[in-house]
Order: structure tokens, then C-alpha cells, then sequence
């Protein structure tokens, strides 16, 4: 075997005994040398070994090296799956991010559950490089895991050959005398990985001869120390399911670091450092009743009740409106406000002898509105009263309000005007507004 010292004496040896592999195997020499080793490992351990071939149509010579693959696997007795698949030649992160996103979406539908890929030492210090240049945190440095489960799949990344450096597999396949598919585009220096690998690590390797295990050790150390503040934030807060609670005293880096998981477990996008800082600023330093929305990634992050809360598919601004009502059962009231329906209780409700006279309208909320709630009360702001229920702030503004003329005789989960509600043996109409995603309130 090549003369790396790093070899693994089973690629099998992390993984659970009997589980079944898939290799992504592209026909390169990377990929070529890792389903060899694995092909040799599981006839050893009677261990189930299939490998995927994604197909992704950008090169001249695509077809070529589909070919080379199935007699490589052939040759060995591998079942192997070709998909092709459709890479968006102008998505906006490049076309190396689209093909690596389609290739990725194919590994996450495989049935078995592990896939190996042939990622080697210089490709993860090429990534360290790559993410330290960009000026990404601990995440982007950790570079790649040699374990990980795909989110939102059962299968899990396995790379095995980590600490093998490059010149070593190349060794090994020239020793075993496999055959390989060379990529044209790796000739390229226009796409910046290529770049790296071409112009500086020749640099490099000329003066700092171990760059290349020094930054994959810095790698390991990265995502011990991302680890560690995963905990923290989990400790300040940031581990529940749709909201996390603002935990007071935070340290500024502490309250980033909390928020800055918060938004990575949910799937949304990373902003920038100063945004981040921002972004916790408002959350944390508002005042008890201030209200907090912070657009994001297409949510609304709302501050309610001392906790940072996300909302998702909601009307991003609540326009003026008006429906009016006739006294039907159940009223809709257009896309993204939801419907109201009417239930006959008796003693319950607006009074049902009001509703034949008078105009009766549902409208948003455009501030100054007056209610009375009981009958020896007093007239309170709606604003007030939206607060003391603790009305999360997001909701308040796509209340539908239900007038007749001028007066307001109903919000939802305040309650009835006094001199509207039903009397104790009297028929009443009792409203219950729902809107997707929220649950219902009268």
C-alpha cells in the first residue's frame, strides 16, 4: 500500500458491524482508490458494498466516464447506480456549488446507511484555507467531519481517508495499477479550490512542508471547540423547538454565539457578523413591552414574553383592509388573514338580535381603537389590552377587528364589547378566527 502511515488498517473500522456502504464514486482517482480499498474490506468482512455514479452532463467526456465506471465495478463484482442529474448551469452560488448540491441531494436518498466519499488530507486543508480567506467561523474551519448525517436524511457521510494525503493515493493506484478518468477542469486555476491546489500549495509545500497535516489538525480542533459552544448555547437558551429564551447577563459573545445557533439549527442562513451583533442587540436589549421584528432569511424573528421567537409564512406587512359581514356562519377574509366562522350558543357570543341592523365590517388594525369589555368597566386602548394578554406582536397586526359602524365589537382573544354580549339566556353568535398555522381564538 502507498506509503502514507495513516492508512487505515479496515475503512470499515468506524462503522457498525454488518451496516451497509454506498460509495460515491466519480471514477477519479480519489474515488477509484477508496472503492478499491472497500471492495477489498468487505470481502473480508462480508460486508454488503454498492456505489453511486451521479452523472452530471457538464462535460464532453460525461459519458466516457460513466462507461469507465461500470467496468471498474464490473470488474470487481460492485453493483453500481447511475443518476443523472440536471445542474443549474447559472445558479447563484457558481456551478461547482450547484453540481456539489445536486450530487449531495443523490446521496441523501440512498437506501443504505452510510455513503463513503474520497475526500483526502489536501482536500480538507484546501477547505480550511478556503473558509479562513472568506472569513467564516468555527463551523465553515472545522472544515469536513469524518462523520455526518445528512440533515433531513438517515443516511450519514463517511470519509475514511482523511488523513491520507494526496500523494499517497496516487502512490496506491499506481501500485494496485487501477485505472482512472481524469477531470479536464482540474486544469483550471478559475475556480478558487483549483486555484489553491495549482498556485499556492506548490508554495506551500515548498516552505512549510507539513502545512498541509497542520491545518487538518486545526480542522479537528475547530470543531471540538464549535462542539463546545453548541453546549453553551444550549445552555443559554438556544436549544428549543421554534424560540429560545433571552437569558439575561449574557456576555455580548455569548448572547451571539446563542442566536447564532439558534438560526443554524433552523435551517437559515448565517448573517453577517455586524447584522449578527445587531440582530442581538435588539433581541436581548429591548425593553419588556417593546415590540422586536427582525426580517431574516424570509422569517420574522419577533421577541415575545422575554423569548426570541421565529415566524414563518406569515403576511410580511399587514396592508389596510375591509370585509364586510352579513351574518354568515362562516366568513373568509382573504389570502393570509385566515376565516372567522360563527357558532349559536345560548348565554355565549355577540348578541344575535344586534345583527340584522346596522353595517357590520371586519378591518385591520390601524391604531387608536377603544373597547369596554365588561358592563361596570371602563373603555381600555386595544394597544393595552393586547399587551396584558400577551398577544404575540407579529399576531396583533393581522387581527381581524369586527365593527359595526364606528364601534368596535370584537377582537380576537380579548373578548366581546359589553354592550354586545349576549345576555345569560339570550341566542348569541360566538366568533372563532383561524388562520393557518395559529391557533384559534375567540
Amino acid at each position: 500500500m502507498g506509503s502514507s502511515r495513516n492508512w487505515p488498517s479496515s475503512l470499515f473500522g468506524d462503522l457498525p458491524r454488518g451496516a451497509a456502504v454506498c460509495a460515491g464514486f466519480s471514477g477519479g482517482v480519489d474515488s477509484a482508490v477508496l472503492l478499491d480499498l472497500l471492495a477489498r474490506d468487505s470481502k473480508r468482512d462480508g460486508r454488503r458494498l454498492t456505489a453511486v455514479h451521479v452523472h452530471h452532463g457538464l462535460s464532453p467526456n460525461a459519458d466516457r466516464w460513466t462507461a469507465a465506471c461500470e467496468a471498474f465495478c464490473a470488474e470487481r463484482g460492485i453493483p453500481l447506480d447511475v443518476v443523472r442529474v440536471k445542474v443549474d448551469r447559472r445558479a447563484k452560488g457558481g456551478l461547482e456549488a450547484a453540481a456539489r448540491e445536486a450530487r449531495y441531494a443523490v446521496y441523501a436518498k440512498r437506501p443504505e446507511p452510510f455513503v463513503a466519499l474520497a475526500h483526502h488530507l489536501d482536500d480538507q486543508a484546501e477547505t480550511v484555507l478556503l473558509q479562513l480567506l472568506r472569513g467564516t467561523g468555527l463551523k465553515g474551519v472545522a472544515a469536513m467531519p469524518a462523520m455526518r448525517t445528512m440533515a433531513g436524511s438517515q443516511v450519514t457521510l463517511y470519509r475514511p481517508l482523511l488523513a491520507i494525503p494526496r500523494r499517497a493515493i496516487v502512490e496506491y493506484a499506481r501500485e494496485a495499477k487501477l485505472h482512472w478518468v481524469e477531470d479536464e477542469s482540474n486544469d483550471s486555476s478559475v475556480q478558487d479550490r483549483n486555484y489553491l491546489r495549482r498556485e499556492i500549495a506548490p508554495l506551500l509545500e515548498a516552505r512549510f512542508p507539513g502545512w498541509r497535516q497542520a491545518l487538518g489538525r486545526f480542522a479537528r480542533h475547530a470543531a471540538e471547540a464549535d462542539a463546545m459552544l453548541d453546549a453553551q448555547a444550549a445552555i443559554d437558551g438556544a436549544n428549543e423547538p421554534e424560540s429560545f429564551t433571552l437569558q439575561a447577563g449574557l456576555s455580548a459573545p455569548r448572547r451571539a454565539n446563542a442566536l447564532r445557533v439558534f438560526l443554524a439549527a433552523r435551517g437559515l442562513a448565517m448573517p453577517s457578523e455586524a447584522r449578527l451583533d445587531e440582530m442581538a442587540r435588539q433581541l436581548y436589549g429591548a425593553r419588556a413591552d417593546a415590540r422586536v421584528r427582525i426580517e431574516h432569511d424570509g422569517v420574522l424573528i419577533t421577541r415575545h414574553r422575554g423569548a426570541a421567537r421565529i415566524e414563518r409564512n406569515l403576511p410580511r406587512e399587514a396592508a389596510a383592509w375591509c370585509v364586510e359581514w352579513h351574518g354568515e356562519a362562516r366568513i373568509e377574509l382573504g389570502e393570509g388573514r385566515g376565516q372567522v366562522r360563527f357558532e349559536r350558543e345560548r348565554g355565549a357570543g355577540i348578541d344575535a338580535s344586534c345583527i340584522a341592523e346596522g353595517h357590520w365590517r371586519f378591518m385591520s388594525r390601524a391604531g387608536g381603537e377603544r373597547i369596554r369589555l365588561a358592563a361596570q368597566g371602563r373603555t381600555r386602548t386595544l394597544k393595552n389590552l393586547l399587551q396584558e394578554r400577551s398577544i404575540p406582536a407579529w399576531q396583533r397586526d393581522h387581527l381581524p377587528l369586527l365593527f359595526r359602524g364606528t364601534e368596535l365589537v370584537w377582537v380576537p382573544g380579548i373578548g366581546i364589547a359589553a354592550e354586545y354580549a349576549c345576555e345569560a339566556r339570550s341566542e348569541g353568535l360566538l366568533p372563532r378566527w383561524t388562520m393557518a398555522g395559529a391557533v384559534a381564538l375567540c
